[in-house]
């Protein structure tokens, strides 16, 4: 069920620029088909609340972007780079995870007031 509701996922840096604000615009009503399906969803902008999240959930497994792997080593966890990610179904979660980001930074960037309204709406 997962994959066949994430199928509309595609890295952001692959989609065509023309396609970008139409994807965008779409991208809050889909993800909220997806929503049910996630434990927690979350936007951090500071690395130590971050790490703090992690800590805290006690995770057994961590699946983590390649710029973030560092942040992650010393913990006393299975850490799997995006890299290495070899199931289909973990690498929509990190899709989804970039797919959300990159919506933000966005929002960030071009609507600031409107920022924590729309984290409202996606945080679980």
């Amino acid at each position: 069920m997962f994959l066949g509701y994430t199928s509309w996922l595609e890295h952001f840096r692959e989609i065509h620029p023309r396609r970008k604000h139409s994807y965008l615009a779409k991208f809050p009503k889909r993800f909220s088909k997806i929503s049910g399906y996630l434990l927690y969803v979350r936007i951090f902008r500071n690395k130590n609340e971050l790490l703090s999240f992690v800590r805290q959930l006690e995770p057994a497994v961590l699946l983590v972007d390649d710029k973030l792997l560092n942040l992650f080593q010393e913990m006393s966890i299975l850490v799997v780079s995006e890299k290495n990610i070899k199931y289909k179904h973990h690498k929509r979660l990190v899709l989804l995870a970039d797919n959300l980001s990159n919506y933000f930074r966005i929002i960030l960037k071009e609507k600031p007031r409107s920022f924590r309204e729309e984290l409202k709406k996606f945080e679980k």
